[in-house]
C-alpha cells in the first residue's frame, strides 16, 4: 500500500512539473499556436446541404473529458503562478473558441418547429416539413404561381433557395448545435449556466408536448408543383435530416456525466421515450424504408443514425445486425479497391459528395471500433473495401492528384475524414496531411478537444 502511495506522488509530481512548464510557455509564448485555427475563412460556395457535418465528427467523451480536465488543471496552475507578465489563459484556442460559443447560445432563443406560420399537411405543427433541395419549377412553365402550377424537375447539385424560407430544418440544426456546445462547455468550465440552457433547448423541443417535434420526417424534402413528381408529403431521401440527431444524444451524455441539477433522470427517460418512437419509424415507416434501400451516402446516414438511436436506447440487437450487414455487402459497393467511391464521384458535386459520405463511414468505423466486443474485425480496412484507401484517394484528389474537384469547393470537408482516421492511424497521417481549417463554420474548429493532446498539432 505505501509503494502505491509512494507511485501516486510520484505521478502528481510529474504532471505538476509538466503543467508548470506548460504555463511557462503560455507566458513566454502567448501567440505560439494560438491563433492557428483562427484565420478569416477564405469564401467557398456554401454546400449543397445547409447542415455542416460537424454532428457527424466522431466524438469520444473519453477524451473530452480528458482535455477538460487538463483545461481545469492549467486553470488551477495558473491561478498559482506569481508571474505577472501577460499570457494565454488556455493551453489551447479551442478552449476559447468553445467558450465564445457557448457564451452566444446562451443569448439564444429556444428552438421550436412549432413557429412556422402554416400547417403542414398532417394539420398538426409539430411536423416538421422542408422542401426537397434540387428541384425547380420547369424551365417551360410560365405559369404566375410556378410552385404550385408548374411540374418540378431535379437539377442535381443546384439548391432552390426556397429551401432557405422553411425555419424547422434550420431550428433543427441549431437545437443540435447549440445543446451539444452547451453541454460540452458545462463539463469543460464546470459551469451549470451552460447545462441549464442545453437542458431547456432539448426539452422545449424534445419534451415539452405544445412545442416538441413529433419523431418523425414524414414530410421532409417535399415536391411541390402540380406535375407527376409532385409528392406534398415527405420522401425518403429526406430521411438523411436525422444525422442531425447525433448531436442531441451527445449532449444528453454530458448532461448526465456532469450530474447537473438542469438535468433529471426523467428527462433522460423523456429522451429515450421519444428516441423509441423515432426509432420505430425508421425501421417500419414507408420513407425510411425505402431509404434503406439506397446504396449512396444516403443509406451510409441511415445505418449511422439508426445505430445511433439504438445504441442510445439500449436496442444493441438492431446495431449488431445492422452494422454486421452494412460490412458486409453495402461498403464494397461504395469503395472499390482502389478506394474509388464510383456512385459519389459520378455526382455534379463529387467533391462534397466523396468527403460526406467518407465521413459517415469514418463514424461507423470508430462507433463499431469503440465497443467493448468489436463488431467487425478491422472495421478500417474491412474485405479489401478500405475506408483508409478511400481517404487515402480523397488527399490524392485534394491535391489536384485525382480525380475531379467542382469549382468553388471548400477542400475543407476533407479534414474530418482524415483526421478520424489519422487520430487511428497516426503513423500513417501525423505530419504528411496538412488541414485546410479555415471553415465557414465556426463549430468544426472545435476538433481539439475530441482529439488526443499529442496530436492537436499533427495536421497543421
Amino acid at each position: 500500500m505505501q509503494f502505491k502511495s509512494s507511485q501516486t506522488m510520484c505521478y502528481m509530481m510529474v504532471m505538476n512539473l509538466v503543467l508548470a512548464f506548460l504555463i511557462h510557455m503560455a507566458v513566454m509564448c502567448p501567440v505560439a499556436h494560438a491563433g492557428i485555427l483562427d484565420t478569416p475563412p477564405a469564401n467557398t460556395v456554401p454546400t449543397p446541404i445547409s447542415f455542416s457535418n460537424y454532428t457527424v465528427e466522431w466524438k469520444s467523451l473519453d477524451i473530452i473529458l480528458e482535455n477538460a480536465e487538463y483545461y481545469r488543471r492549467f486553470q488551477y496552475h495558473l491561478s498559482q503562478s506569481n508571474d505577472t507578465r501577460p499570457h494565454t489563459n488556455a493551453p489551447h484556442a479551442v478552449y476559447n473558441r468553445l467558450k465564445l460559443l457557448a457564451d452566444q447560445a446562451l443569448a439564444k432563443p429556444l428552438y421550436t418547429v412549432t413557429s412556422k406560420p402554416f400547417i403542414p399537411p398532417s394539420g398538426d405543427k409539430r411536423d416538421l416539413i422542408t422542401y426537397a433541395p434540387y428541384w425547380w419549377p420547369s424551365p417551360d412553365c410560365t405559369a404566375v404561381d410556378q410552385n404550385n402550377d408548374c411540374t418540378f424537375v431535379r437539377i442535381d447539385g443546384k439548391v432552390n433557395p426556397d429551401v432557405y424560407k422553411l425555419d424547422d430544418q434550420r431550428h433543427l440544426e441549431s437545437v443540435t448545435l447549440d445543446s451539444e456546445v452547451l453541454a460540452m462547455a458545462s463539463v469543460v468550465f464546470d459551469d451549470d449556466v451552460y447545462a441549464q440552457k442545453a437542458a431547456d433547448m432539448l426539452r422545449n423541443f424534445f419534451l415539452n408536448e405544445d412545442t416538441r417535434m413529433n419523431p418523425n420526417f414524414e414530410y421532409s424534402q417535399i415536391i411541390r408543383g402540380n406535375g407527376t413528381s409532385a409528392s406534398h408529403i415527405g420522401r425518403s431521401t429526406g430521411v438523411i435530416i436525422a444525422r442531425c440527431l447525433m448531436g442531441p444524444i451527445r449532449a444528453i451524455k454530458f448532461l448526465e456525466h456532469r450530474n447537473s441539477y438542469a438535468w433529471s433522470h426523467s428527462d433522460t427517460e423523456g429522451m429515450i421515450s421519444w428516441f423509441k418512437e423515432l426509432q420505430n419509424w425508421m425501421l417500419h415507416d414507408t420513407l425510411p424504408l425505402q431509404e434503406s434501400k439506397s446504396r449512396n451516402n444516403h443509406l451510409t446516414y441511415y445505418i449511422t443514425t439508426l445505430i445511433t438511436i439504438s445504441d442510445f436506447i439500449g436496442d444493441f440487437r438492431t446495431v449488431e445486425d445492422k452494422v454486421n450487414t452494412f460490412f458486409s455487402y453495402s461498403l464494397a459497393e461504395q469503395i472499390k479497391a482502389d478506394g474509388v467511391q464510383p456512385i459519389e464521384e459520378g455526382r455534379t458535386l463529387p467533391y462534397h459528395y466523396i468527403t460526406f459520405n467518407l465521413d459517415g463511414l469514418v463514424y461507423l468505423a470508430a462507433f463499431v471500433t469503440q465497443t467493448d466486443s468489436p463488431l467487425i474485425e478491422n472495421a478500417w480496412n474491412h474485405t479489401g473495401h478500405s475506408i483508409i484507401r478511400a481517404v487515402n484517394r480523397l488527399i490524392d484528389v485534394s491535391k489536384g492528384n485525382a480525380g475531379r474537384i467542382e469549382p468553388g469547393a471548400d477542400l475543407s470537408d476533407a479534414d474530418i475524414a482524415v483526421r478520424a482516421v489519422g487520430m487511428r492511424y497516426p503513423d500513417l497521417y501525423c505530419g504528411r496531411y496538412h488541414a485546410n481549417q479555415h471553415r465557414n463554420d465556426p463549430y468544426l474548429n472545435l476538433w481539439p478537444l475530441w482529439t488526443p493532446r499529442k496530436l492537436w498539432y499533427c495536421f497543421q
